[in-house]
């Protein structure tokens, strides 16, 4: 009778180690992205990286955000990481005064302030659509 085993690289160790990799991804589920309204909010995981390795910029109306390091040793061997990720900038935002941080539990907090528009009384004028103006009966 044929017996099947699971090989020995796959066992528990491995999926677990799996698992806990693709939950610390830059783009895992957790990220946050918040719209209010005087400006745009971007929280992303990025533990594995120093603030020197991270590079935020805009480009083309879009924030992107650029993380690498180079081949390092780690337990299992040599390990690279490299990720871009973009997000569209809303209307009304303000580039020039992007603010990011880094946190020390490796949360990348970009924040982009919005124009916030102040209605003020403002008189506006009733033109004529003739060139010639009505009788008025007052």
């Amino acid at each position: 009778m044929l017996q099947l085993s699971k090989p020995s690289n796959f066992g528990d160790e491995f999926v677990l180690r799996s698992v806990d990799w693709i939950e610390n991804l830059p783009w895992h589920d957790g990220d946050i992205v918040k719209t209010q309204k005087d400006r745009f909010e971007i929280n992303l995981l990025v533990k594995d990286f120093t603030a020197e390795q991270i590079q935020v910029k805009v480009a083309d109306d879009f924030i992107v955000i650029e993380a690498k390091h180079e081949e390092k040793k780690d337990e299992q061997g040599f390990i690279s990481r490299h990720f871009v990720r973009k997000y569209k900038l809303p209307q009304g935002s303000q580039p020039n005064k992007i603010t990011s941080t880094l946190s020390a539990d490796g949360v990348l907090k970009i924040v982009v302030p919005k124009e916030t528009a102040v209605l003020k009384d403002t008189a506006i004028p009733v033109a004529y659509e003739d060139s010639k103006k009505p009788n008025s009966k007052l």
